[in-house]
């Protein structure tokens, strides 16, 4: 069984990366091999932007939030600036992103818990903890759901887990992916156990990329019931 998913999985990506291109996960910059102070300040401010991106991404393919944290920085000053704006203003910034309120809103409470637990707003500070220490701090936070947590673990760790997330275990019925009868913890333990990590991250991504994208998802029904 688990060959048959991964073929049908293998199938389905290749088929969405013709419409949606290859699904990169954000590579993490290493610290600097000299003690420049600014060569240490540009990896910095590159890998808290990784990780104002991750959660800017949840509930969505993980490089709309790499655009949105993009589009921030160029109308904000920092992440702290980010933090004290208006909702209504950030979410201008983002446009016509799918979900912008929801995602500025996401990315505030996490920017307030994180700013109040370490004082600042180094983001970069999740990529110095292992993992197993990165995990238990973001889930401390108490910010984001069961969904989230694994998204971020997936898409800003490169953990081989699956969101549990009912708006996938929908889509990935439609697709024949799975039967009517999974459950959405289902769903995620046949992924994580069929699926490799690369794999995992290309799902999640191109799922949510048909789910915002209403036109093709219908031409993939319609094709599919004909097949």
């Amino acid at each position: 069984m688990a060959d048959v998913l991964r073929t049908k999985v293998t199938n389905l990506i290749q088929t969405l990366e013709k419409k949606y291109d290859k699904a990169v996960p954000p590579e993490v910059m290493p610290p600097p091999a000299s003690a420049d102070a600014a060569a240490a300040a540009q990896v910095s401010a590159k890998n808290a932007q990784i990780v104002a991106g991750i959660v800017l991404g949840l509930h969505g393919p993980p490089k709309d939030g790499v655009e949105a944290a993009r589009k921030l920085l160029a109308h904000f000053v920092d992440w702290n600036e980010v933090r004290v704006s208006r909702p209504s203003a950030l979410a201008s910034v983002l446009g016509r992103q799918t979900n912008a309120a929801a995602r500025v809103a996401l990315l505030q409470r996490f920017l307030e818990a994180f700013f109040l637990r370490q004082r600042s707003l180094n983001l970069d500070y999740l990529f110095t903890l292992k993992l197993h220490e990165a995990k238990r701090y973001l889930s401390d936070l108490e910010v984001f759901d069961r969904e989230e947590l694994a998204a971020i673990y997936l898409t800003g760790f490169k953990v081989p887990v699956f969101p549990p997330s009912e708006t996938l275990r929908d889509l990935s019925e439609k697709l024949g992916l799975i039967k009517g009868k999974t459950t959405t913890l289902q769903m995620a333990k046949k992924y994580e156990t069929s699926l490799s990590e690369d794999m995992l991250f290309a799902l999640y991504s191109h799922l949510y990329s048909l789910h915002n994208d209403p036109q093709t998802q219908a031409e993939m029904m319609k094709k599919r019931r004909k097949g």
